[in-house]
């Protein structure tokens, strides 16, 4: 090697070692929002306005608070429910179905951060289930000495003032009383029945669990006691 280029080689390793233990040497800097921002693992929406986010690792929080916009920039209300060291949960108010929302975190950190930051994700709020969804009727009973007519529904309903309506094969009707009524069951008491004819029912004030508003579903049974 030549000699010369030996020296000056020499003489900037020395020079270099000399600014280092001065402390003159100092690295580039490192964006404190990469280093402390936490990633997003998951974004589950549990229904009623209510958010999910799971993070990757452990998180703090400090002040921590999130804000809400739809794709229109609209704000929304939002309320923290409940947040431990890897998770947080938050409800929008006001929030309409079947629209995206985009949503901030700030005042949080990984745990081993200095500094806290935010975070930004999306959620997509489910739009509401067809007012057609269908009610299956899964059994019908008379009963013959009651003169009570029940419903077996294999689908779970909802009620707003329902009425039942029935009728014989001439278009007579029958009087009917609501004895009793639950989510997936309904009992009527009918007088007048002849044992063994066949009827039409109609039931209104009835939707599927769920369902963006009542209806009515019809059918038909024969008044024979099992």
């Amino acid at each position: 090697m030549n000699t010369s280029i030996a020296r000056k080689a020499t003489a900037v390793i020395v020079a270099l070692a000399m600014v280092m233990t001065m402390g003159i040497f100092t690295a580039a800097p490192v964006s404190a929002a990469s280093s402390s921002a936490p990633k997003i693992e998951k974004i589950k929406y549990d229904g009623k306005g209510k958010v999910e986010v799971d993070f990757y690792g452990k998180v703090k929080y400090k002040k921590v608070k999130v804000t809400v916009k739809d794709t229109s920039g609209k704000k929304y209300k939002a309320s923290i429910r409940d947040k431990d060291n890897d998770e947080l949960e938050f409800k929008i108010k006001n929030y309409k179905k079947g629209k995206k929302y985009k949503f901030t975190i700030k005042g949080i950190k990984k745990a081993r951060a200095s500094k806290y930051t935010s975070v930004k994700g999306t959620v997509k709020i489910p739009a509401a289930k067809s007012s057609k969804a269908k009610i299956k009727v899964k059994d019908i009973d008379y009963d013959y000495e009651d003169q009570e007519v029940s419903f077996d529904f294999k689908t779970k309903v909802q009620w707003k003032n329902p009425k039942v309506k029935i009728t014989d094969s001439n278009g007579n009707s029958y009087s009917t009383i609501i004895t009793d009524r639950d989510n997936d069951d309904l009992e009527v008491y009918v007088s007048g029945l002849t044992y063994g004819n066949k009827y039409n029912y109609s039931i209104s004030g009835i939707k599927a669990r769920g369902a963006s508003s009542y209806t009515t579903i019809s059918g038909s049974f024969y008044a024979i006691d099992d």
